[in-house]
């Protein structure tokens, strides 16, 4: 299918809408819709007026807009799910401004059950989701403005089709349908963000706490006016604002004292918000918000690498490693927002957020390179190496990840017209002020065994392995590094109101430029050798007894490299530490780069409702100019050549027309069809668009050379998405959802990494007999296809006690193929699980609240190597979280928290199934207490 062909009739079809005659206007209805038990303002409610086909939304602090109402007796209608439906009769002018303000009742309240806590997450989720334009899902926070986890990314999961990749038993990166999380657009208060880390596109959203958001949204299909790189689907966090409650002032807060199983610890956190409105007719609303927390915890590791190769008549691991990890995170975020609203046709805003993600770790590490010498007394899960070797490592670093937004934007209407524009800032950083890392080396080789009889296999190495003098010091590294992203975006919207003949409709248009800039420079020095005997049992401590005893017996880690007494000795003694020149030079220059993009982006739409019908369409164009730099490295023997550094750049440039067409029918007020066909787009990450080039040289013993050639690739398109969405919604009384969707996803120019064998071949002034070279490529093209189911319903109409109970359950199904260098068979898209499940139960009753939750997604393809018994694989993974709390009084409530409970690992599997790595994190609680007033 010619994609530009159907995008440009679309745009030509737009454009003659946008230059259709509008009929004149009327009267304009303004309100606000609140819950009239609590006052609290009811966002994305619907909004009619009877008998035309007049309809809006409410926007997050419960205000409606509806121009062009004729003048006489008029009545509007409102609904909001969970609600009775409200109505208002009232005298329209036949010009100028008319306010009516409509507060609805609850559905099956009762002085036992009324709606707070988590009751008003639900149903202003489901609100959300069934007013939008779009495919949307939402999490909201509480009636205090609490979202349900600890982090971002683990709110999220909740959703339907939404997994999560772990770091250290923490949700860090968030994917939608199975796609890559790199190919996600993420927002906060709909601008863009820069990402902190060095190769990738993929926002760690670990890194921002909770307590600074009061809503996640995620958009499974996008309209013309949001940012096209969103193959996967858009999030937006939003901070809160003063307008979003009902009270004039108001402070919330948090504080929890948690506990971690396997290290004892006692993490805590706390979080404080105020909110307030202030001037003559509260035109100023002012929200300050604070969040910190304090974590220390571990985890265990076992690693076998990623292929088990073929010793003797069987397949055996690659590789020994068992890893010991002692972590301490700390988050710290502010929001600083400012709006001023002087009436219902100007809002300004000036919105801050900052946040910082400072990571602390050692990791220390017990190796055996096994598979040396002979092999003797081979069985089928067993076997006997003559010359393994040791090596104890200890790594010791810290990360500061930040993140800083600032936004000036405002929205003025007049008639039926609403200009809007925005200019946003911002800074993304990964410090790393150290990255030092200890080797020691066992001094002779020693007799290991291997058994695999058991999914956790082992390899002892006896006494030697165990011993700290008989490892002698090989190298330590000590690197720094510092990755910048400053973004900067300029947007301005057009939006009109007009009838297409006797349709109420709207036409919009805007642009928007959006200028990156991101540069990654390291340096480090590399210590080799040592004047004199340095041995570890002279900078050792104990290592753990029960090393991963919760997944098997015991294993054996030995003694751990003492860093604090080592860097002691690099402190005293430094002049008998030899520096390696060459190797420290490529320390420093092997992760530096630099990349610059300008996104110039224009956009026209349209849209109609026609009694039950509405519809929205039109063409989103961006065009992307790139500039990328990195360092070309060539290595003979081994060794870097200082005098063949070079720096090499690239560019490239390319334009995407982007059409999309979104229908809904209002079968039944509660039954909701939608259908949706969308073209989005996905950038390749940094590392592998940057030209950095390893170019490794070593002699064959024939007179000529052996060799391999790693690099990036300026060049690479961007991947290109055709998506269709079609989903039914039943939104069930009291308060409930009954859905079902299927989506199907057409992606061209995936990427994947291309190896290319060459033998007796001749590259750059050399004969090779035998050169490898590896660089990134774009494939042919893929498919996703997939299901959603979603349920959820308040069963308040239940007899008591009963009256109290919910459940929310979804459940997402795909099936993906890709076509990839050197295969014959297909294979699924990275982080692509063929299930993914979600199960809530909660209870809510005479001031309690309990919810359990499970969480649930099966094992997706992570990396592709030579053959796919080498490929690796996620492995299945399922977390089962406890809350509980209890409102003591309107202001005070207490809780307590239980994650993990079935202490979960992540593990890694190989295309043959057998263990690659498996760590543990065991289980952890908080408790704690939330206040407002």
């Amino acid at each position: 299918m010619n994609r530009n062909l159907v995008a440009r009739s679309c745009l030509a079809a737009a454009i003659a809408a946008v230059l259709a005659p509008a009929l004149s206007w009327a009267g304009t209805v303004t309100g606000q819709v609140v819950d009239q038990d609590t006052g609290r303002p009811l966002a994305d409610a619907t909004v009619s007026v009877e008998g035309s086909s007049r309809t809006t939304t409410t926007d997050r602090a419960g205000r409606f807009r509806l121009t062009d109402v004729p003048g006489g007796s008029r009545s509007i209608r409102v609904r909001s799910v969970g609600y009775s439906d409200g109505i208002v009769t009232f005298e329209a002018p036949e010009s100028g401004e008319f306010s009516a303000d409509v507060r609805l009742a609850a559905l099956g309240v009762s002085e036992e059950i009324i709606v707070v806590g988590f009751r008003v997450a639900q149903l202003s989720a489901l609100q959300a989701k069934k007013s939008a334009v779009v495919v949307l899902d939402a999490v909201t926070g509480n009636d205090a403005g609490k979202l349900p986890d600890m982090n971002a990314a683990e709110s999220l999961q909740r959703i339907a089709g939404t997994s999560l990749t772990l770091d250290q038993g923490e949700g860090r990166y968030v994917s939608i349908r199975g796609i890559d999380a790199g190919l996600n657009n993420v927002t906060i208060d709909g601008q863009s963000i820069g990402a902190p880390e060095a190769g990738d596109r993929r926002i760690a959203l670990d890194t921002i706490p909770t307590g600074v958001l009061s809503r996640l949204e995620v958009r499974k299909t996008i309209t013309p006016d949001l940012d096209g790189n969103a193959i996967g689907g858009a999030i937006n966090l939003v901070t809160p604002s003063a307008f979003d409650h009902a009270e004039v002032q108001r402070i919330t807060g948090s504080a929890e004292l948690g506990y971690y199983e396997l290290n004892s610890e006692s993490p805590y956190a706390a979080g404080l918000t105020y909110s307030g409105r202030f001037g003559g007719d509260e035109q100023f609303g002012l929200v300050l918000s604070g969040s910190y927390s304090q974590r220390e915890y571990a985890s265990e590791n076992i690693q076998g690498g990623a292929e088990w190769e073929e010793e003797g008549d069987y397949l055996i691991p690659d590789e020994y490693v068992l890893r010991d990890y002692e972590l301490e995170r700390v988050r710290q975020g502010i929001v600083a927002n400012l709006e001023y609203r002087p009436n219902s046709d100007l809002k300004l805003y000036w919105r801050n957020l900052w946040n910082e993600f400072e990571d602390t770790e050692e990791r220390q590490q017990a190796i055996i390179d096994y598979r040396n010498g002979d092999l003797l007394d081979q069985t089928a899960t067993s076997g006997t190496f003559t010359e393994a070797e040791g090596e104890r490592l200890v790594k010791y670093r810290r990360e500061e990840q930040s993140i800083f937004n600032t936004t000036l934007g405002g929205e003025y209407r007049f008639g039926r017209s609403t200009l809007s524009g925005s200019v946003g800032y911002g800074e993304a950083e990964q410090d790393t002020p150290f990255d030092n890392e200890w080797s020691f080396e066992s001094s002779d080789p020693f007799a290991a065994t291997y058994d695999t009889s058991r999914f956790f296999w082992r390899v002892d190495g006896g006494e030697p392995f165990l011993d700290a003098a008989g490892y002698e010091f090989n190298e330590v590294a000590r690197s720094r590094q510092l990755v910048e992203e400053e973004l900067f975006a300029a947007q301005l919207d057009f939006n009109h109101e007009m009838d297409f003949g006797s349709i109420p409709g709207f036409w919009k248009a805007g642009a928007k430029f959006t200028a990156r800039d991101k540069d990654s420079d390291a340096e480090g020095d590399v210590y080799d050798g040592f004047d004199g005997d340095l041995t570890l049992d002279t900078v050792s401590r104990p290592g753990p007894r029960d090393f991963l005893s919760s997944v098997s017996s015991a294993y054996e880690f030995g003694p751990r490299v003492n860093y604090r007494a080592a860097e002691g000795v690099f402190l005293g003694q430094g002049g008998s530490f030899e520096r390696s020149e060459l190797d420290s030079l490529e320390e420093s220059l092997a992760a530096d780069y630099s990349a610059s993009e300008d996104i110039a982006a224009g956009y026209v739409m349209a849209g109609i409702e026609s009694g039950p019908w509405s519809a929205v369409g039109g063409v989103r164009v961006e065009r992307t100019e790139a500039e990328y730099s990195a360092f070309d490295l060539v290595f003979d023997d081994g060794d870097l050549v200082p005098e063949d550094v070079t720096l090499r750049t690239g560019e490239n440039e390319y334009t995407n027309y982007l059409p999309s067409l979104h229908v809904q029918y209002l079968a039944r007020e509660d039954l909701v069809v939608r259908g949706a066909w969308t073209n989005t787009i996905g950038r390749p990450a940094y590392e592998s668009l940057v030209p950095l080039r390893e170019f490794e040289i070593d002699p064959d013993g024939d007179g000529g050379f052996e060799g391999s050639v790693a690099e990036g690739n300026p060049d690479l398109d961007p991947l290109e998405s055709m998506n269709f969405d079609v989903s039914v919604e039943w939104y069930p009384r009291p308060a409930g959802l009954v859905s079902l969707a299927v989506f199907h996803k057409e992606i061209d120019n995936p990427i994947y990494t291309e190896v290319t064998e060459l033998e007796d071949t001749e590259y750059e002034g050399r004969f090779f007999s035998d050169l490898s070279i590896s660089r990134p490529r774009n494939a042919t093209d893929g498919e996703i296809t997939g299901i959603e189911i979603n349920l959820q319903q308040q069963f308040t109409n239940l007899p008591a006690p009963f009256d109290g109970f919910g459940a929310a359950a979804n459940y997402t199904w795909t099936d993906s193929e890709a076509t990839i260098f050197g295969r014959d068979k297909t294979v699924p898209f990275f982080l692509q699980p063929e299930n993914v499940a979600n199960l809530a139960l909660f209870y809510e009753k005479f001031g309690f609240e309990g919810r359990i939750a499970l969480a649930y997604r099966s094992e997706y393809l992570d990396e592709v190597a030579g053959e796919a018994e080498q490929d690796i694989y996620v492995d299945s993974r399922s977390q089962l979280d406890l809350k509980l709390a209890y409102a003591v009084s309107e202001a005070w409530r207490v809780f307590v928290e239980f994650r993990n409970l079935t202490d979960e690992p992540w593990r890694y599997l190989n295309g043959n199934k057998r263990l690659a790595e498996n760590e543990i994190y065991s289980w952890n609680a908080a408790a704690g207490v939330q206040i407002k007033f």
